[in-house]
């Protein structure tokens, strides 16, 4: 027995140093690669950013809300300017962690690699890194963590102004401009906007050149009409003109690839359309509110929500036989998340001549504002006869150009809350028509005792008072002193 004993141990340990010898070869998956590949980190990049800026808080209850898209059927905190901290910091966290630091190891794989086309992917990952800090520095009201945000050895990094971010933006697009080369590879996979297509990117990049510089164009005219030059200038590769050449992520039919929005509505109904967009909708006939928005259930006519309501005080709960829903336009599970647009562009370009930039732009204001109504419409599916009839009703006024730019940009820019926001404060606009306000006070009182009609911008996460306490206090010094929502951007001069 006990020799019998001596045999089994020994043939034990002999198979186990058997079994662990190229045990850790053996047990590799040969289907998986071991490294993320900069392809795969661009992906995840852009994946994450959409998700970021489409989803349930963030564009539901932040910028739908503050856009007055949409109102709450249940919990209406956020619509009356109350937010969950959480929710805040995730949404800052995942700019910076799941999307700007993903974005930088994609170019540290391709400068360490320098297979043939890296400048292109160098060049493709840095515009979109650009076009995060432009949410950022325009959601957060300005100071940001920029030039310091992404060194691994300095975890206290230095806020920029929001004039030093957009100066740095606008520097860094001409550059990338610059460096795109056709005539080299580019991403084959990876690229979930435009598949690597350079001239797509440098269009990007130019049409994004014009929306930062519009949006400092009341405090830095002479800046703006530079920027404007240089994007529209032919031998830079032109701006988004067509439709197909718009930058849209694509979401799949299922989970947990398709719209987050999409995922949401599947577990509950927490927004319906509101009121003030919906009476804007039907003041004018537009022929887009069927696509919009759902009609009631028992009635087949289109209601909003009133906006800003307390909690369970009178407000639908959903009910779809007392309000209108969203529709698959907005909620679709395939329902495309909008980078930048064509009826964006065109509704730049109007600008521009209605500023009377000289920028050689040709053409008019009211050309290019027609062909933004267009184009938004014709993007919802609405058929030519039924635009034409709708640019009757709604003409160009030289005079009132703001609230003619506005109020259209604002009912093509559905879905892109937060930059429905944002312009909503750039341009103050009301109807042109009637000179009455669009939008409307939170019928039940604003929670933020600094807000009275509408967030100037989102408050800073509170932990970067503990983590980043030096630099997160000369930012609030640029802010008046306090992380108040009510605190104007550096561009709101009006």
């Amino acid at each position: 027995m006990k020799n019998f004993r001596k045999i089994t141990i020994a043939l034990l340990l002999t198979s186990a140093m058997a079994c662990t010898d190229g045990f850790e070869e053996m047990n590799k998956d040969p289907n998986r690669a071991e490294h993320a590949t900069s392809a795969q980190l661009l992906t995840n990049a852009q994946f994450n950013f959409s998700t970021n800026i489409s989803d349930e808080w963030n564009n539901g209850r932040f910028g739908m809300y503050y856009a007055q898209y949409w109102s709450s059927t249940y919990y209406s905190d956020e619509s009356r300017y109350q937010i969950r901290e959480s929710t805040n910091q995730i949404m800052w966290n995942t700019f910076y962690t799941d999307v700007l630091n993903e974005l930088q190891e994609a170019q540290k794989i391709e400068r360490e690699s320098r297979w043939p086309g890296y400048k292109n992917r160098i060049a493709i990952a840095e515009i979109v890194k650009a076009y995060t800090y432009h949410f950022l520095t325009d959601i957060y009201g300005g100071p940001i963590p920029y030039t310091e945000a992404l060194n691994a050895d300095d975890v206290t990094p230095v806020y920029n102004t929001g004039e030093e971010v957009y100066a740095g933006l606008l520097a860094t697009l001409d550059e990338q401009v610059k460096l795109l080369n056709a005539s080299e590879p580019s991403y084959l996979t990876g690229d979930a906007l435009y598949g690597g297509d350079v001239n797509a990117w440098k269009r990007f990049a130019n049409s994004l050149r014009l929306r930062i510089a519009l949006r400092m164009a009341d405090v830095k005219p002479a800046e703006a009409a530079d920027a404007i030059k240089k994007a529209l200038d032919p031998a830079n590769g032109g701006i988004i003109a067509t439709q197909e050449q718009s930058a849209l992520f694509r979401w799949l039919p299922s989970p947990p690839n398709n719209n987050p929005m999409n995922q949401a509505f599947k577990i509950r109904v927490d927004f319906s359309m509101s009121k003030p967009f919906i009476d804007y909708l039907k003041q004018y006939d537009d022929p887009r509110l069927p696509v919009f928005a759902q009609p009631l259930l028992n009635s087949g006519n289109y209601v909003g929500e009133a906006y800003g309501l307390e909690s369970g005080d009178a407000s639908s709960n959903g009910d779809p036989t007392l309000v209108s829903l969203p529709a698959n336009y907005a909620v679709g599970a395939t329902a495309p998340t909008i980078w930048l647009d064509l009826a964006e562009v065109k509704f730049m370009l109007a600008e521009i001549l209605a500023r009377d930039l000289k920028v050689g732009l040709t053409g008019t204001a009211a050309q290019y504002y027609q062909e933004g109504i267009a184009a938004s419409m014709r993007f919802a599916g609405v058929r030519e006869e039924n635009i034409a009839a709708y640019l009757k009703k709604v003409p160009y006024n030289t005079a009132k150009w703001k609230d003619c730019v506005g109020s259209q940009k604002w009912i093509g820019m559905y879905t892109q809350g937060i930059q429905g926001w944002l312009e909503r404060l750039r341009l103050d606009f009301r109807d042109p028509n009637t000179g009455k306000a669009i939008f409307a006070l939170p019928a039940d009182g604003s929670l933020d005792p600094d807000v009275t009609d509408v967030s100037r911008r989102m408050s800073y996460p509170l932990v970067e008072a503990s983590l980043n306490g030096t630099h997160y206090r000369t930012a609030l010094e640029k802010l008046g002193g306090r992380n108040s929502k009510g605190v104007k951007n550096w561009w709101d001069k009006y």
